[in-house]
């Protein structure tokens, strides 16, 4: 069987502003892919873009909110109307939070789940006639809080969580189209310094301490998500930490509890 390269595959990466989108992106240029770059900031999306094209890669930027039919109509298309395909497409666009759910603003909280559902299925329904053709990947960033809910992340985990059955559901619909769909559950990660989440009221907040033995490089979370997509493998786990609580939660669901709590009672949060 003939190895994937990705060579002029043109990919479109959702939230790759920064962060773990930004590095992908970075990741898959050095393999020769043409990436369409997003993010609703325009002014952080075009320092990434000139970041990147200052380097010789082949980057155009496109902002606007992956919450936003037209705007994710204008993402695709504009993608087609340039290359005149799209290979893969990469669900990375997030808004992460801490607060407890008694305290939130009930606008925050479906503007934090929208981000983490409808965020990742409007660009895919419109990408999918276009990657049938090109029996490309599409490719759905999850975390922990998508296999359980977390503390103080009520809207975040309730948005991941939908990614898994919507990658289930279309695994199944279109299994016979040729697409690869992959959904990778990312664990405690090395965030960019002055990275913020949102709070209950709707302000900015620090991302709370976690361990450094305990997080992976934004660089080895590309690694894995290019491996992914050149064996199309359908799920993974990444790092010893998600492994050992994906089986806790399958299997001991009570354990699992008792462990999320304590946890978080130190401040720790995935992603």
């Amino acid at each position: 069987m003939k190895q994937l390269t990705f060579k002029d595959k043109v990919i479109i990466i959702t939230g790759s502003s920064k962060g773990i989108g930004k590095v992908t992106a970075q990741e898959f240029c050095k393999k020769g892919a043409i990436v369409v770059l997003n993010g609703r900031d325009p002014i952080s999306l075009q320092k990434t873009v000139d970041e990147l094209t200052s380097k010789g890669y082949k980057v155009i930027g496109i902002s606007g909110d992956v919450t936003d039919v037209k705007d994710c109509e204008n993402l695709i298309q504009t993608c087609i109307n340039l290359y005149g395909k799209l290979d893969i497409l990469i669900n990375n666009a997030s808004l992460t939070m801490n607060g407890r759910l008694i305290d939130m603003v009930p606008s925050i909280f479906s503007r934090i789940f929208l981000s983490n559902s409808l965020g990742t299925i409007i660009p895919t329904q419109l990408a999918i006639p276009h990657i049938q053709k090109t029996k490309g990947s599409i490719i759905f960033i999850s975390s922990l809080a998508g296999m359980h809910g977390l503390p103080r992340s009520s809207a975040y985990s309730a948005g991941k969580i939908v990614l898994t059955s919507f990658w289930q559901s279309l695994k199944i619909e279109l299994k016979d189209s040729g697409i690869h769909f992959g959904i990778i559950y990312l664990s405690f990660t090395k965030n960019d310094e002055n990275k913020k989440m949102i709070a209950s009221d709707g302000s900015l907040t620090k991302v709370p301490h976690r361990p450094a033995f305990l997080q992976q490089s934004q660089q080895s979370i590309a690694f894995s998500i290019i491996k992914m997509i050149k064996s199309r493998r359908s799920k993974k786990v990444l790092s010893p930490l998600g492994k050992l609580t994906a089986v806790i939660a399958r299997h001991f669901p009570r354990t699992s509890l008792f462990l999320i709590a304590n946890t978080s009672s130190n401040g720790l949060k995935t992603q």
